[in-house]
């Protein structure tokens, strides 16, 4: 695997860019920042494009950006500094949440816009997302210390979701 710290910066220039309005870094490798690291092959980032002309929501310019840096397709991942990396952008109003209250964290000196394990755990239990795989983080973030339960209640209870 490639540099993630490396995959992190490219990220974060993707912003500067202004290929994507804001980001956070969400999924396995977002659970790292927060409590014991879970295998993972690739880094998710959720996204939000900048407005388009139309309603139809295209990685076009991610596409673009992607290859004038050399960041070659792998089916739905980008390999960014050799970390596959997959573009999501943000379906829906609970996702738009996570991406506006990302914590920005430190990763071997690169900022990082991460998802907050409140918001993992909410986006974990979606319908979409309930799998065995995702359900077992979801369990594992509940069980750490340091979650804000009142809050996880808040997000919960706003988007009609239950554990």
């Amino acid at each position: 695997m490639g540099s993630f710290s490396q995959a992190l910066r490219a990220v974060n220039a993707l912003k500067a860019e202004g290929v994507v309005e804001d980001y956070a870094v969400a999924g396995a490798m977002a659970i790292l920042f927060w409590t014991e690291p879970v295998p993972t092959y690739d880094l998710h980032v959720l996204v939000f494009l900048p407005t388009p002309a139309s309603s139809l929501v295209s990685l076009e310019t991610i596409d673009r950006w992607a290859g004038s840096h050399g960041y070659p397709a792998d089916a739905e991942h980008v390999l960014v500094e050799g970390v596959p990396t997959q573009f999501l952008p943000a379906p829906n109003a609970l996702a738009d949440e996570a991406i506006r209250t990302a914590s920005v964290l430190d990763y071997d000196g690169v900022p990082v816009r991460v998802v907050r394990p409140e918001y993992l755990v909410a986006l974990y239990l979606e319908p979409s997302a309930r799998t065995p795989k995702r359900q077992a983080r979801a369990a594992m973030l509940l069980e750490w210390p340091g979650l804000n339960r009142d809050e996880l209640d808040a997000i919960l209870k706003r988007h009609d979701l239950t554990l």
